[in-house]
């Protein structure tokens, strides 16, 4: 069933808060921490929350109608973020510098951008360019 534009824009809004809440909180220099990044440091905790808050973005994506493609890009980045972090000490540094959730959320938001026909949001130079991040 094809969502209305106001729920696309209700789970738009959801995926892109999920993502700034996860990885996108407080900004040091280059480098962004978020709620996942600081959980990452308990062991299990940050795991737990990561699958979770990574299904929530793939399952609203899916819910969208997202193509495929950007789904399944979205969940290898997260199922990458995810099992890296059981590392001890180093995946919980890798949580912190690789940030999947916000990649993530931000290709299901471009991808949910284009369904309603809005404009992209200009590109910063810089490795996060080439996820597509809009910041």
């Amino acid at each position: 069933m094809r969502k209305s534009p106001s729920e696309l824009q209700a789970i738009r809004d959801s995926v892109q808060w999920v993502g700034r809440l996860s990885d996108n909180l407080v900004h040091v220099g280059p480098f962004s921490l978020g709620v996942d990044g600081i959980l990452s440091w308990i062991p299990g905790v940050g795991e737990v929350y990561s699958t979770v808050a990574g299904a929530f973005i793939v399952v609203q994506g899916a819910r969208a109608g997202v193509p495929m493609g950007t789904l399944a890009a979205a969940a290898a980045l997260l199922a990458c973020r995810t099992l890296v972090s059981g590392v001890p000490l180093a995946g919980a540094a890798f949580a912190d510098v690789f940030t999947a959730h916000r990649w993530a959320a931000a290709m299901i938001v471009s991808a949910i951008d284009r369904q309603l026909g809005a404009k992209p949001a200009p590109r910063r130079p810089g490795p996060s360019a080439s996820f597509g991040l809009v910041r």
